[in-house]
């Protein structure tokens, strides 16, 4: 599946590096291609994660990390584009122990449920607490928030919350797969949202090679 992607993002980058200059219809074409397949590449990302879940082939990479820097390295794009406003706050020194790509695969996945359904909520906080053995890492927004109902399910497989009768992309993989990463870290997942007060996502993580009880 990765293959033809590989090469339509190519064809895209030299379409974008010889298309005439002043050209904003074909400049607003290639634009357009390129966020679609980015949506395609995601796709076909979980897919492959869901897959290597199932089969249990999801191999970590465990070492100690600084969970900000982490957070500050997944994050930068989103505060480069100058749309949405990350904050990290708490026990910013603290360490976990866990696969530091995995984990911001987690973490990303949360920003990118705040930001898909609180759209008009532009500053998104990021909180890591140090409780003793574990740590405990939220991403929080102050949007619409999710019925409790709903909230049991986020972590089910193919799962996603029609908000309102909004329609949204994706195959409801993201926090299936990002609780399926936080058990094989031997951590915990869940989810805290009163409907009109905000979403808090969150995961606990042990600081040490251990499993939480």
């Amino acid at each position: 599946m990765r293959t033809p992607i590989t090469i339509l993002s190519g064809t895209l980058q030299l379409l974008d590096r010889n298309k005439p200059d002043g050209d904003l219809k074909l400049s607003g074409l290639i634009e357009q291609a390129n966020k679609s397949l980015k949506k395609v590449t995601i796709l076909i990302e979980d897919l492959l994660n869901a897959s290597k879940m199932n089969e249990g082939q999801l191999h970590l990479n465990k070492q100690p990390f600084n969970i900000v820097e982490a957070v500050n390295e997944c994050c930068a794009h989103i505060n480069r584009e100058g749309i949405y406003q990350i904050l990290v706050e708490g026990d910013l020194s603290t360490d976990i122990y866990g696969d530091a790509d995995r984990i911001q695969q987690v973490i990303i996945n949360f920003v990118n449920n705040a930001i898909k359904y609180a759209p008009d909520e532009k500053i998104i906080t990021i909180k890591a607490i140090d409780e003793g053995d574990v740590v405990k890492v939220s991403v929080i927004d102050s949007g619409p928030g999710i019925d409790q109902e709903k909230a049991e399910h986020l972590f089910d497989r193919y799962y996603r919350v029609d908000s309102k009768g909004s329609q949204y992309s994706g195959l409801g993989l993201g926090l299936y797969i990002s609780a399926e990463i936080i058990k094989k870290h031997g951590g915990k997942i869940g989810v805290n949202s009163v409907n009109g007060n905000g979403s808090e996502f969150w995961f606990i993580l042990p600081k040490q090679n251990q499993q939480i009880n």
